[in-house]
């Protein structure tokens, strides 16, 4: 837990250091928590079953607050109603939080083992994540496939699965940065634009 917390650390000081837009701000770190928190999962199921119950409903949760809060800063740039985002998003991630409870159920029952649920857990959340980032942000349809990529690779190599997560987060901030590069070429070319216009 407390490498994690370390490399969260880093890596958010490392993304507030190169965005300079607050909305950027957020979004960096909404993402990278995300993914993170979620990679995590896997280790909680396996390690603490007991455990995974409160972790997974808790990733609901976190992930639903970071899409409904990208969906809400994106709302202007969707040209889409807030409450009309909202409302998708309620409905998405309500219908993921009982397809959740729904594998949680099958792990209690005896059907799953716990190294399974986690991996089922993670696709799951992988492919709600996806599909939420194909409404709001391909920020966060890149975690989604991340995570979908990471359940698969792990269920193969679980002993490199840190390698794989750093792995992810380094394209996760390759990502961030190439947007706020292609943000800042946009907005240098608005500027020149109104300069051209007002000549």
């Amino acid at each position: 837990m407390a490498v994690t917390t370390l490399v969260t650390a880093v890596l958010t000081t490392i993304i507030y250091w190169y965005t300079k837009h607050k909305h950027f701000h957020i979004e960096a770190i909404s993402l990278t928590l995300a993914l993170v928190l979620s990679v995590l999962g896997i280790g909680v199921t396996d390690y603490s079953p007991a455990q995974s119950y409160h972790y997974w409903s808790a990733m609901i949760l976190i992930l639903s607050v970071a899409g409904i809060t990208i969906g809400w800063i994106r709302a202007d740039q969707l040209s889409r109603p807030v409450s009309e985002i909202l409302v998708t998003q309620i409905v998405h991630w309500v219908s993921t939080a009982v397809a959740v409870m729904g594998v949680l159920l099958l792990l209690k029952a005896g059907r799953l083992t716990f190294e399974g649920t986690g991996l089922v857990l993670l696709v799951l959340l992988g492919l709600a994540t996806f599909l939420d980032g194909c409404r709001v942000s391909w920020y966060f349809s890149s975690i989604g496939v991340l995570m979908f990529v990471t359940a698969i690779a792990a269920a193969f190599i679980e002993q490199y699965l840190w390698v794989l997560l750093v792995a992810g987060v380094g394209i996760a901030i390759a990502a961030l940065l190439l947007e706020k590069h292609k943000r800042t070429k946009n907005l240098a070319g608005d500027e020149t634009a109104m300069i051209n216009q007002h000549e």
